[in-house]
């Protein structure tokens, strides 16, 4: 396997001998894995840690795979208060809560998506909007999670997305669509006191973004006063921004949830960038 780059930013109020009182988030995507520790009591991120390698899908590696990436498992050593994992994919269901039968969930996710090989299907509520999303893990990822963090709490980051934006209390936002861009799909959401539209979608170029933007607004008879607004990490991120421009009306790109404080490292990137990381609190 490729040798992973670790990147770390970290809060000087960060103190390993504080660990058993905060919080600490593990975020799985394909093209990266995270470590978020959080002190709750002071609401603020304390330190993000990176995982990357070029052209690794990390949703995709084995167990054995996943223990050889040392800083990674090292993260995993001290004893937190509590842990929790968020996995962030396009293989998403989100239902109403009280329409979730446990009983049913392969047969809810079925309905849009295919089961992937040597899987699992999850589901998971964050109390965000009366909703519960429904996804599906790789077998040898969930070996990872089970025999590394037993008994750990495993969240889709769709709710987290959605709880970050809630948190931002945006004007008008009604008429704004919020595209979050990952490696390969994008997620769509409007939110407008209740969640009006979310969606994931592959994508291979960024005219097909705008292609299912435009389709969303339609759908919610806002295309003629619509304003984006953009998060992710993706280099491809600022061409998207000037494609978008010329279809909407307005685009931005968005910030991190501002009711917590975040390493001063954190000024390296920009504030669009990492939102579901910086959003770790709210899984609380």
């Amino acid at each position: 396997m490729q040798t992973i780059t670790s990147k770390i930013y970290s809060d000087n109020l960060f103190q390993e001998t504080a660990v058993s009182d905060y919080e600490h988030v593990i975020y799985f995507e394909n093209n990266h894995i995270s470590s978020v520790v959080c002190d709750p009591k002071n609401n603020q991120i304390l330190q993000l840690a990176i995982f990357t390698a070029p052209d690794v899908n990390f949703l995709n590696l084995s167990y054995d795979e996943l223990k050889t990436i040392q800083p990674f498992v090292d993260s995993l050593k001290p004893k937190y208060k509590e842990r929790k994992v968020v996995i962030s994919s396009h293989q998403v269901s989100l239902v109403p809560e009280s329409l979730l039968n446990v009983v049913e969930t392969e047969a809810y996710y079925s309905l849009n998506h295919k089961i992937l090989p040597n899987s699992q299907v999850l589901y998971c509520k964050m109390h965000v909007q009366q909703t519960a999303a429904i996804f599906n893990v790789k077998n040898e990822l969930m070996k990872m999670i089970r025999f590394g963090m037993p008994m750990v709490d495993v969240y889709h980051a769709s709710l987290l997305f959605i709880k970050a934006v809630e948190s931002l209390n945006f004007e008008n936002s009604a008429n704004k669509m919020h595209i979050q861009m990952h490696a390969g799909f994008v997620e769509i959401l409007n939110l407008d006191k209740q969640l009006k539209f979310y969606n994931t979608f592959t994508f291979e170029t960024e005219t097909e973004i705008v292609y299912y933007l435009l389709a969303a607004a339609e759908q919610l008879q806002i295309s003629h006063a619509c304003d984006v607004v953009l998060y992710g990490n993706s280099t491809q991120l600022s061409e998207l921004f000037h494609l978008i421009q010329k279809y909407v009306r307005s685009v931005q790109y968005g910030i991190k949830p501002s009711v917590y404080t975040y390493p001063l490292q954190f000024k390296q990137f920009g504030e669009h960038q990492f939102i579901n990381e910086s959003a770790a609190l709210l899984c609380v």
